[in-house]
């Protein structure tokens, strides 16, 4: 007799029949399919990683003080280990730092103590999956501005009126069955994006579903080639590749869908289909920089950490296979010349008069200062961990003369893009609102300059009922829309001034929300230091542990061969070097237990044993 057999319209043999039944029996047996409560919770406690170390007298220096810099700096002063962060800008935070600009908007009536509305790099999503960043948030009692269940953000508009939804149900258990309700969704979200109807069997569908990060084979083939030559070959139609993928990468990557690798869209889809809550996006706390940065300040100084402001790292000296020590402070002063310096961005530059913005990154005359030029010092310590972005750690590669080593000749091949963060102030408007009643933000697609467009001003209230806080709460009682919108196509737009940016951007604005009057105000911030995920760049990202034994690098763009991406990957890189250090350190307690990032599924597994994403 024929031993026809055959899961999502894919004949199996009877081995590989036996095992996704088995798999999917046991996905079948409990309401949250066997996971541990950790990867439910929206905070998850891992009681072993509240620790609290006696000093033991080893010493690290972080070499800037970024997202990844000050998440080491907690879980290092934590071990007892004695640190000193050497920052280039006047604070913590990196790009998730913010300020207050009392040169932006309409100011409130009789409130003379006001300082300015809050400004910083943009939004920043912290998506369900980041269950390592959320470890380290509930620990140290942070919480995150939460989507309500109401809402999505995924909301994607095409130029020409097309309109899909994704999201927006209740996501409180992680059952099997509510995994498929979210795979039908985006199935039928898929047809509308689409143009035409998505099969379910759609081999594309499970092709994507199939990605196994543990495989070493599938991870280097998906970075060799880019997504749409990948989606193409196994059937995915263009509209889908550029109608979702498209803004997907655009918000998530700051780059074009052609430029982006496979693997990582691939990456991003497979730590989104866990459960339907590891695709909720929540936000930080307005403003992160009072919420969420300062709070890390006080806590790493109030254990005995150092923190050196205004201290550009120049280089590290090596001898004998080890650093000696780095070399820091204001190397650019030019006696008898203007200088000024940034105290966002920490760059320096020439100009007779006060500029009234950075040319570097955008940021107001308010946070622009004379430079005071700290000569160069040497500084000291056991272990250097370089927590700087791509460019800044090619810089730094560079300066300190550590090539001749394939280690160090990858991080010089990194390259870098950029994100222009456009906000604009429309005053006693509500136009958004009528728009786009249960929505705060679209991501649109076939615009030549739109991004991820958002309403910073959403008060919290859907259909006339209070649902939650509002985002910004300086914004929530007054009847006006800030939005901001996200260019990723900063090659289109880099040549121009603000006036004109701000011009385009109101004039596509206003195709998607015709009632929106003329901005009262607007600003511009220009980012050009994120991390690409291009093709060929999984096979340059160094690991953690550099051929120097003291010398660690973490970020977004190092290799942490663990399946995370963006702030979870910089939080995980931060977790492994802890752990590193410790190793060589010879400290037996205090290793972090690192989650893995998205919830497991059973019903993903069972697909993996059926198929494979390479055509």
């Amino acid at each position: 007799m024929k031993d026809d057999r055959s899961i999502f319209g894919r004949p199996v043999s009877r081995r590989a029949f036996l095992a996704a039944g088995a798999a999917g029996a046991a996905a079948l047996a409990l309401p949250g399919c066997g996971v541990d409560n950790v990867y439910t919770d929206d905070y998850p406690n891992v009681p072993e990683n509240h620790v609290r170390l006696p000093k033991h007298g080893k010493s690290v220096l972080i070499l800037g003080g970024g997202f990844g810099g000050m998440h080491a700096a907690c879980e290092l002063v934590d071990r007892g280990f004695d640190v000193t962060i050497i920052e280039k800008s006047d604070s913590l935070g990196g790009k998730l730092k913010s300020w207050r600009d009392p040169g932006f908007g309409v100011p409130p009536e009789n409130a003379p103590l006001w300082k300015g509305y809050p400004r910083d790099h943009g939004a920043h999503a912290v998506w369900g999956f980041y269950n390592n960043l959320r470890e380290f948030m509930g620990r140290h009692g942070y919480t995150l501005w939460k989507m309500p269940s109401q809402m999505s953000m995924y909301n994607f508009l095409d130029r020409d009126g097309t309109n899909a939804l994704m999201g927006g149900e209740e996501t409180a258990r992680p059952g099997f069955f509510a995994r498929l309700r979210s795979l039908e969704q985006a199935r039928r979200a898929f047809s509308i994006i689409a143009g035409e109807e998505i099969p379910k069997n759609a081999p594309f569908l499970r092709k994507m579903l199939s990605f196994d990060f543990s495989s070493q084979r599938q991870r280097m083939a998906l970075d060799a080639v880019s997504f749409p030559e990948w989606a193409r070959s196994v059937g995915m139609p263009d509209r889908l590749i550029y109608r979702f993928f498209g803004p997907t990468s655009e918000m998530a990557m700051f780059d074009h869908i052609d430029n982006t690798s496979a693997l990582y869209t691939l990456m991003l889809m497979s730590l989104g289909t866990g459960s339907p809550a590891d695709m909720v996006i929540d936000v930080f706390m307005h403003p992160p920089g009072e919420t969420y940065v300062a709070p890390i300040e006080r806590y790493i100084k109030s254990l005995g950490g150092k923190i050196l402001y205004d201290t550009p790292v120049i280089r590290v000296n090596v001898s004998g296979g080890r650093v000696m020590s780095v070399t820091a402070g204001d190397e650019q002063a030019k006696p008898g010349v203007k200088q000024w310096k940034c105290g966002v961005c920490g760059s320096v530059f020439d100009s007779p008069t006060k500029p009234n913005r950075c040319p570097v990154c955008g940021a107001p005359a308010i946070k622009i200062r004379p430079l005071s030029a700290k000569p160069p010092a040497e500084y000291t310590a056991d272990y250097y961990l370089v927590a700087m972005d791509t460019e800044g750690a090619r810089e730094f590669v560079g300066k300190s003369r550590l090539g001749g080593d394939s280690y160090f000749d990858n991080i010089m091949k990194l390259s870098t893009t950029g994100v222009f963060p456009v906000n604009l102030w429309y005053h006693n408007c509500r136009a958004w609102e009528k728009r786009f009643p249960r929505h705060i933000d679209f991501f649109p697609s076939s615009f030549k300059l739109l991004g991820i467009t958002l309403n910073w001003a959403f008060d919290g209230t859907i259909d006339g009922k209070k649902v939650c806080e509002p985002i910004v709460p300086e914004y929530g009682s007054q009847n006006i829309n800030v939005i901001e919108t996200q260019i990723a196509a900063t090659e289109r737009v880099e040549n121009a001034d603000d006036d004109l940016i701000a011009k385009m951007v109101h004039e596509e604005l206003s195709m998607v929300i015709p009632d929106l009057p003329d901005p009262t105000d607007w600003y511009v911030n220009r980012w050009t230091s994120y991390s690409p995920q291009r093709v060929g760049y999984e096979a340059l990202r160094p690991p953690i542990q550099s051929p120097v034994e003291n010398l660690l690098f973490i970020g977004d763009w190092v290799r942490t061969d663990h399946e995370s991406v963006y702030m979870e990957k910089t939080c995980v890189a931060a977790k492994m070097a802890t752990n590193i250090l410790l190793d060589h350190a010879r400290i037996r307690d205090g290793k972090i237990k690192i989650l893995k990032s998205g919830t497991p599924s059973a019903l993903v597994n069972l697909v993996r044993l059926l198929e494979s994403p390479l055509p």
